[in-house]
Protein backbone atom coordinates (compact mmCIF):
# COMPACT_ATOMS: atom_id res chain seq x y z
CA UNK A 1 0.00 0.00 0.00
CA UNK A 2 3.19 2.24 0.37
CA UNK A 3 3.83 2.05 -3.11
CA UNK A 4 0.11 2.85 -3.95
CA UNK A 5 0.60 5.51 -1.82
CA UNK A 6 3.52 6.77 -3.84
CA UNK A 7 1.66 6.60 -7.18
CA UNK A 8 3.04 3.21 -8.27
CA UNK A 9 -0.03 1.58 -8.31
CA UNK A 10 0.96 -0.82 -11.17
CA UNK A 11 4.03 -2.30 -8.74
CA UNK A 12 1.49 -2.01 -5.67
CA UNK A 13 -0.79 -3.95 -7.50
CA UNK A 14 1.82 -6.86 -8.35
CA UNK A 15 3.38 -6.79 -5.06
CA UNK A 16 -0.36 -7.50 -3.30
CA UNK A 17 -1.22 -9.91 -6.28
CA UNK A 18 1.88 -11.68 -5.26
CA UNK A 19 1.37 -11.61 -1.45
CA UNK A 20 -2.14 -13.12 -2.35
CA UNK A 21 -0.64 -16.21 -3.85
CA UNK A 22 2.13 -16.53 -1.18
CA UNK A 23 -0.64 -16.57 1.99
CA UNK A 24 -2.33 -18.84 -0.16
CA UNK A 25 0.19 -21.36 -0.65
CA UNK A 26 1.16 -20.69 3.31
CA UNK A 27 -2.82 -21.36 4.15
CA UNK A 28 -3.40 -18.25 5.24
CA UNK A 29 -6.52 -17.32 4.35
CA UNK A 30 -7.08 -14.40 6.57
CA UNK A 31 -3.86 -13.17 5.18
CA UNK A 32 -5.10 -13.84 1.49
CA UNK A 33 -8.16 -11.86 1.88
CA UNK A 34 -6.68 -8.59 4.02
CA UNK A 35 -4.63 -8.65 0.28
CA UNK A 36 -7.60 -9.43 -1.76
CA UNK A 37 -9.26 -6.28 -0.07
CA UNK A 38 -6.13 -4.23 -0.58
CA UNK A 39 -5.79 -5.21 -4.34
CA UNK A 40 -9.48 -4.00 -4.30
CA UNK A 41 -9.30 -0.55 -2.82
CA UNK A 42 -6.42 -0.19 -5.59
CA UNK A 43 -8.81 -1.80 -8.62
CA UNK A 44 -11.18 1.14 -7.46
CA UNK A 45 -9.28 3.98 -7.58
CA UNK A 46 -8.15 2.67 -11.27
CA UNK A 47 -12.07 2.26 -12.22
CA UNK A 48 -11.30 -1.23 -12.31
CA UNK A 49 -14.56 -1.68 -10.98
CA UNK A 50 -15.89 -5.54 -11.94
CA UNK A 51 -12.02 -6.52 -11.09
CA UNK A 52 -12.80 -4.57 -7.52
CA UNK A 53 -15.90 -5.85 -6.94
CA UNK A 54 -14.82 -9.26 -7.22
CA UNK A 55 -11.73 -8.80 -4.94
CA UNK A 56 -13.66 -7.26 -2.07
CA UNK A 57 -16.46 -10.13 -2.44
CA UNK A 58 -13.86 -12.77 -2.41
CA UNK A 59 -11.80 -11.20 0.48
CA UNK A 60 -15.54 -10.86 2.50
CA UNK A 61 -16.47 -14.17 1.62
CA UNK A 62 -13.45 -15.06 3.51
CA UNK A 63 -13.61 -12.78 6.35
CA UNK A 64 -16.87 -14.20 6.84
CA UNK A 65 -15.85 -17.33 7.03
CA UNK A 66 -13.43 -16.69 9.36
CA UNK A 67 -15.57 -14.95 11.58
CA UNK A 68 -13.40 -11.75 11.06
CA UNK A 69 -15.98 -9.16 12.12
CA UNK A 70 -13.98 -6.12 11.92
CA UNK A 71 -12.43 -6.65 8.68
CA UNK A 72 -15.68 -7.85 7.34
CA UNK A 73 -17.06 -4.62 7.94
CA UNK A 74 -14.50 -2.91 6.31
CA UNK A 75 -14.48 -4.45 3.08
CA UNK A 76 -18.75 -4.12 3.21
CA UNK A 77 -17.49 -0.19 3.52
CA UNK A 78 -15.25 -0.26 0.45
CA UNK A 79 -17.90 -2.06 -1.41
CA UNK A 80 -20.67 0.68 -0.11
CA UNK A 81 -17.91 3.25 -1.43
CA UNK A 82 -17.32 1.60 -4.66
CA UNK A 83 -20.81 1.46 -5.28
CA UNK A 84 -21.64 5.11 -3.97
CA UNK A 85 -18.97 6.26 -6.56
CA UNK A 86 -20.77 4.62 -9.62
CA UNK A 87 -24.02 5.47 -8.94
CA UNK A 88 -25.44 2.05 -7.68
CA UNK A 89 -27.07 3.89 -4.56
CA UNK A 90 -29.55 1.27 -3.48
CA UNK A 91 -25.87 -1.46 -3.30
CA UNK A 92 -24.48 1.51 -1.73
CA UNK A 93 -27.10 1.96 1.34
CA UNK A 94 -27.37 -1.46 1.74
CA UNK A 95 -23.70 -2.21 2.30
CA UNK A 96 -22.84 1.01 4.74
CA UNK A 97 -25.88 -0.38 6.43
CA UNK A 98 -24.48 -3.77 7.10
CA UNK A 99 -20.84 -1.97 7.54
CA UNK A 100 -22.00 -0.06 10.37
CA UNK A 101 -24.09 -2.74 12.21
CA UNK A 102 -20.56 -4.88 12.51
CA UNK A 103 -18.73 -2.34 13.50
CA UNK A 104 -21.28 -1.66 15.87
CA UNK A 105 -21.10 -4.91 16.87
CA UNK A 106 -17.15 -5.45 17.03
CA UNK A 107 -17.26 -1.78 19.47
CA UNK A 108 -15.25 -0.42 16.97
CA UNK A 109 -17.10 3.15 17.14
CA UNK A 110 -14.81 5.17 14.96
CA UNK A 111 -15.14 3.32 11.64
CA UNK A 112 -18.63 2.93 12.58
CA UNK A 113 -19.09 6.60 12.81
CA UNK A 114 -17.04 7.30 9.35
CA UNK A 115 -19.09 4.66 7.38
CA UNK A 116 -22.25 6.36 8.67
CA UNK A 117 -20.96 9.43 7.80
CA UNK A 118 -19.96 8.52 4.51
CA UNK A 119 -23.65 6.94 3.97
CA UNK A 120 -24.70 10.37 4.88
CA UNK A 121 -22.97 12.50 2.68
CA UNK A 122 -24.00 9.69 0.10
CA UNK A 123 -27.58 10.28 1.01
CA UNK A 124 -27.12 14.33 0.91
CA UNK A 125 -25.83 13.98 -2.75
CA UNK A 126 -29.05 11.99 -3.29
CA UNK A 127 -30.94 14.85 -1.91
CA UNK A 128 -32.42 12.82 0.59
CA UNK A 129 -31.92 15.32 3.19
CA UNK A 130 -34.01 13.99 6.24
CA UNK A 131 -31.85 10.61 6.37
CA UNK A 132 -29.04 12.06 5.87
CA UNK A 133 -29.34 14.39 8.87
CA UNK A 134 -29.97 11.26 10.50
CA UNK A 135 -27.16 9.30 9.29
CA UNK A 136 -25.18 12.20 10.36
CA UNK A 137 -26.38 12.46 14.15
CA UNK A 138 -26.20 8.96 14.14
CA UNK A 139 -22.35 9.01 12.80
CA UNK A 140 -21.68 11.84 15.87
CA UNK A 141 -23.32 9.96 18.23
CA UNK A 142 -21.41 6.97 18.36
CA UNK A 143 -18.22 8.51 17.48
CA UNK A 144 -16.12 8.04 20.67
CA UNK A 145 -14.50 11.62 21.49
CA UNK A 146 -16.56 14.89 19.80
CA UNK A 147 -14.56 18.34 20.20
CA UNK A 148 -16.74 21.27 20.68
CA UNK A 149 -18.18 22.15 17.17
CA UNK A 150 -19.26 18.79 16.52
CA UNK A 151 -20.95 18.62 19.87
CA UNK A 152 -22.53 21.66 18.96
CA UNK A 153 -23.26 20.09 15.41
CA UNK A 154 -24.70 17.32 16.47
CA UNK A 155 -26.94 19.76 19.31
CA UNK A 156 -28.15 21.83 15.79
CA UNK A 157 -29.04 18.13 13.93
CA UNK A 158 -31.23 16.82 16.95
CA UNK A 159 -33.02 20.13 17.10
CA UNK A 160 -33.68 20.12 12.89
CA UNK A 161 -34.66 16.51 13.49
CA UNK A 162 -37.22 17.06 16.18
CA UNK A 163 -38.34 19.93 14.31
CA UNK A 164 -39.22 17.14 11.46
CA UNK A 165 -40.52 14.52 14.42
CA UNK A 166 -37.31 12.69 13.32
CA UNK A 167 -36.16 12.57 17.08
Amino acid sequence: MRLFRQGQAEAALAALTKAAAAYENAGDESGRAEMLNNIGVIQRARRENQAAIEAFNEALAIFTAQGEQNRQAQTLANLADLYAFTGQRDEAARYYSQSAALFAQTGDRQRQSQVLRAYSLMQLRRGQWLDAMMRMEESLSVRPRLGLFRWLYRGLLRFALSLFGAK
